[in-house]
């Protein structure tokens, strides 16, 4: 695969650290000049509120003071408790608590959904749902605090309520659901009643007639999706089918394990270090490109610990960062992961045995491990070696730390479960078997769908730091111009022009990657060559023909990456993913969105409304 533009993204990444370390190293008067604008700022709302305890230090973008040293594979691994869902309607709040995220870490404070305060976690609460069963969720906003305990920059587009409180919105990722209920990013609603422009309601109902898939739920405010989920606001969904025969046939119960990955960084009292100083605070005070941590949490734990049994684990693993994609791997040899689905639900080829695993921010990966050929006593480690920014970072953004993940550890059978011995859901092989001869494969023509060019793109300040990224050249705010029709097929051909490697993620459909294509930049940009000329009649930009989705491409998918210097193209249906007509009528209400789900880039305007028409 091709990377991006190299000599561009490492004059960005050289720019933005040398810009740190002469802020770090200037004279008490320049940092004065910087407080100033900080303070400034403040008054026209750019300040947060800290944690108790914590006294104000300065964090500067990209370049975080490292968190304190905490011994890896000390803690457990949480497993979030489970709540069903029906049509009987439960609340569920979002509230402010402290929580554990390492033994030797004090509690750090948290924005986190649960039925109360008291069992609010993060990761919230797993939404058992059933197939074709509605589910009915009366989202809450408990949060106390008037400002946000992290810093909202208000120079980008935001709720700005104006009464103060930190507001909220529920998206339910991966979701055939009507727009009302999709969490639209302005219908947020605060605590003190005031209400985004789209809001309709908190009473939200998810008819879960897709096909079974994991989900996921996070906040989804404009303008500060980064801080609530960073925060915490963010959970796992289940859509199960009782027809399904795969349920019981793979690993289940507690072989089946949900994995919420995501970075943070810490100061020593435990609260969350993130940027209050900008690339650019003379443009945008406290938003910084991209967030990355030094700390890898899993369900809420830093670098935790599973005991397994010697048997096939089934685990259900959601890449929850901001921005940090991971390429896991197993130190053991002779371990592989076999891949049987993906964000729609499994695999219509048949599983995939891979070595390792490249995840972005939002996707979702169903996953088998068969640990029977080791004994009791054998340690398995989960690596990372993503660079970041993905895809051709820098060593400063990946410490050695974030190069572990987790630890397995091997245990014995208990005397109770040795005398029945291994439970046959544990049979890999008969399992994979199934999954092939049972798999159904959806054709669908591209041949005549229309063809929709979407650039990517970047705008940096004179010294190389991104200020904005956009879509079209189009804003959030700017009005809608993409109408597909309920029921049409459509190429949605992503030109991205910038050095990143984008997880674009489409709200209210799966698509499948049809291919990406290499792409002369230079040329596009100077208009000495074009792209939008059709599917089957490509372009004089392309420096070469289309190539086949990679493994990391396959299947259903809402999120998928979109490389720097490619075409990279996403055939849609405007149907549900099993091919039938939504249960409800998907052009009312305010509409869907699509997004980099880098949550930087989103809340800095790469984020466009569309709307079905009839």
């Amino acid at each position: 695969m091709m990377g991006p533009n190299h000599e561009f993204y490492n004059r960005r990444t050289r720019s933005t650290r040398f810009n740190a370390a002469v802020i770090m190293s200037t004279s008490w008067s320049c940092l004065d000049c910087l407080r100033l604008i900080l303070v400034t700022s403040c008054l026209v709302a750019f300040c947060w509120e800290l944690p108790s305890g914590v006294e104000a230090e300065d964090s500067f973008c990209q370049a975080l003071t490292p968190s304190p040293t905490l011994t890896q594979f000390v803690d457990k691994l949480p497993i979030p408790y489970q709540i069903p869902v029906n049509t009987t309607e439960i609340s569920i709040g979002a509230w402010k608590i402290k929580q554990k995220l390492h033994r030797d870490l004090p509690p750090t404070t948290l924005y986190a959904y649960g039925e109360s305060q008291e069992t609010a976690r993060f990761p919230g609460p797993t939404f058992e749902a059933t197939l074709d069963v509605k589910a009915r969720i009366h989202w809450e906003n408990h949060i106390p605090d008037n400002k946000h305990f992290l810093p909202v920059d208000t120079s980008i587009n935001w709720a700005h309520p104006k009464h103060g409180g930190v507001p909220t919105v529920v998206h339910l990722h991966g979701a055939e659901t009507e727009s009302i209920y999709d969490g639209h990013p302005d219908a947020w609603w605060t605590p003190k009643g005031e209400h985004g422009y789209t809001y309709v309601t908190q009473h939200y109902s998810y008819p879960n007639s897709q096909r079974p898939a994991l989900l996921w739920y996070h906040d989804h405010v404009v303008g500060i999706t980064r801080l609530n989920v960073l925060a915490g606001l963010a959970g796992l969904y289940f859509v199960r089918s009782p027809k399904d025969k795969l349920t019981k046939l793979f690993p289940y119960g507690e072989y089946e394990i949900p994995f919420v990955l995501r970075d943070l960084q810490f100061w020593a009292n435990g609260s969350i270090n993130f940027p209050n100083i900008g690339d650019n605070a003379t443009i945008h005070p406290t938003w910084c490109p991209e967030y990355f941590g030094d700390t890898i949490l899993v369900n809420g734990k830093a670098w935790p610990y599973l005991e397994v049994y010697p048997r096939v684990y089934r685990l259900r693993l959601l890449n929850a960062a901001n921005a940090r994609f991971f390429n896991l791997s197993l130190s053991e040899p002779s371990l592989r992961f076999h891949k049987i689905g993906t964000d729609g639900g499994y695999l219509e080829t048949k599983p995939q045995i891979l070595k390792s695993l490249l995840v972005a921010p939002a996707e979702r990966l169903d996953l088998l491990i068969d640990f029977s050929k080791l004994k009791p006593g054998d340690v398995v480690y989960v690596n990372n070696s993503a660079p970041a920014p993905f895809p051709d970072g820098t060593d400063s953004f990946s410490p050695p730390q974030t190069r572990s993940v987790l630890k397995f550890q091997v245990t014995a059978w208990p005397n109770s479960r040795q005398a029945r011995g291994r439970p046959s859901n544990s049979d890999l092989r008969n399992a994979l078997q199934y999954v092939e001869s049972a798999r159904t494969v959806q054709k669908i023509k591209y041949t005549n769908a229309l063809h929709r060019y979407l650039r990517l793109q970047e705008f940096d300040d004179a010294n190389g730091n991104p200020i904005v990224s956009l879509i079209e050249n189009r804003t959030w705010r700017d009005p809608v111009v993409d109408f597909p029709r309920e029921g049409a097929v459509e190429v949605w051909e992503w030109i991205n022009t910038t050095p990143d490697a984008h997880p674009i993620h489409v709200h209210l459909i799966q698509f499948k990657v049809l291919n990406l294509q290499p792409f002369d930049e230079n040329g596009y940009l100077n208009g000495s060559c074009n792209i939008e000329v059709g599917f089957s009649k490509p372009g004089t930009c392309f420096t070469g023909p289309p190539l086949p989705p990679k493994i990391y491409h396959t299947g259903f998918k809402d999120t998928a990456i979109v490389w720097p210097n490619f075409v990279t193209r996403y055939g849609i249906r405007f149907q549900t993913s099993d091919g039938r007509r939504f249960p409800f009528d998907p052009t009312l209400g305010p509409g869907y969105v699509f997004h980099c789900h880098i949550l930087d880039h989103e809340d800095n305007d790469m984020m466009r409304p569309y709307k079905l028409i009839h």
